[in-house]
């Protein structure tokens, strides 16, 4: 029995080294790193901005999904590796707010009773500022907020749709919040959103209305940005503007 067992385990042992793949010996001028965090856009990004930095060809290879660093010195190739390292880090999160403001002139009209418009808030502490603003430099008499859009912005663009508050038997709206590719924020936390779109819609008989800005955007933390005007149904009497402000953790 004893001779037996030992038999057993001298087998046993010889199936898992056998199962054990050989390490992969790369060339003394060849280098691989696997980031953590990087997406594969990103990474091109940063592989391009390390190579250009160091005179070192750093690449990023989907198949390992991996950098490849060659034929440089081996200093070079330290520091190179370091930089990688460096801005392996989680994308930032980014918010985007986009208050929708009503402009309105007085005083308004009676109330048509077969029509209803939308509800109408106090505008925010926080944009007093930018409203302060609005009223110096447009001939409006009241400002009130509609609506608040958040949106955490991604690196490849994005689109929002969405229906705005309305009291029954009032007009619909349906708006749309969409952009570009983004970068990531600077130093400074400024945002950049190229081809940056807000379209109002509303369903007016057989035919839909549709007012839009299209713009790029340049952004940073804490900045009220004014964009404007959309002129909203006659009945409303107002016009919309919108107020973007962004937070980056």
């Amino acid at each position: 029995m004893k001779r037996f067992a030992i038999l057993i385990l001298f087998v046993s042992c010889s199936l898992g080294f056998a199962q054990t793949p050989p390490d992969v010996q790369l060339p003394p001028d060849v280098r691989m790193y696997q980031p953590k965090n990087l997406t594969p856009n990103r990474a091109q990004q940063v592989a391009l901005f390390v190579q250009n930095l160091l005179g070192v060809r750093v690449a990023w290879d989907n198949v390992p999904n991996a950098f490849v660093i060659r034929n440089g010195k081996p200093a070079d190739m330290d520091v190179a590796e370091a930089l990688l390292k460096r801005y392996d880090v989680p994308d930032p999160r980014v918010e985007l707010t986009v208050y929708l403001i009503r402009a309105a002139t007085a005083p308004p009209p009676p109330p048509d009773p077969r029509l209803s418009t939308p509800p109408q808030n106090p505008v925010p502490a926080d944009l007093k500022a930018a409203i302060d603003e609005m009223k110096g430099a447009l001939n409006y008499d009241r400002y009130t907020l509609w609506d608040t859009i958040f949106v955490q912005l991604k690196g490849n663009g994005l689109e929002v749709q969405g229906v705005l508050p309305s009291e029954p038997g009032g007009y619909t709206y349906v708006y749309n919040v969409s952009y570009g590719d983004t970068g990531a924020p600077t130093e400074g936390k400024t945002v950049n959103l190229a081809h940056f779109l807000f379209s109002i819609k509303m369903a007016h008989g057989t035919e839909d209305i549709e007012s839009r800005i299209r713009t790029d955007v340049t952004i940073h933390e804490g900045q009220k940005l004014v964009l404007g005007k959309i002129r909203l149904m006659p009945n409303a009497h107002a016009d919309l503007f919108l107020v973007l402000t962004t937070k980056v953790n």
